[in-house]
């Protein structure tokens, strides 16, 4: 699992949301989230902010924080 599949999983279900509820309010398909979360997808900067506003919280890609 990459670093941003393994952030996003943990603060998902520390937050107590199953996967369809992120994909439903985000607007994310469950198969991308799935996906981005087995670390088998890079995840776009564009769709990282609709995760980010989701779970209100930040990632950081390199220099690059949403």
């Amino acid at each position: 699992m990459n670093n941003i599949g393994h952030q996003l999983k943990k603060i998902r279900t520390n937050r107590e949301m199953e996967l369809e509820k992120l994909a439903q309010v985000s607007g994310v398909s469950i198969d991308t989230l799935s996906l981005i979360e087995a670390g088998e997808l890079d995840v776009q900067i564009s769709t990282l902010a609709k995760i980010s506003d989701v779970l209100n919280c930040s990632f950081s890609i390199g220099d690059v924080s949403i």
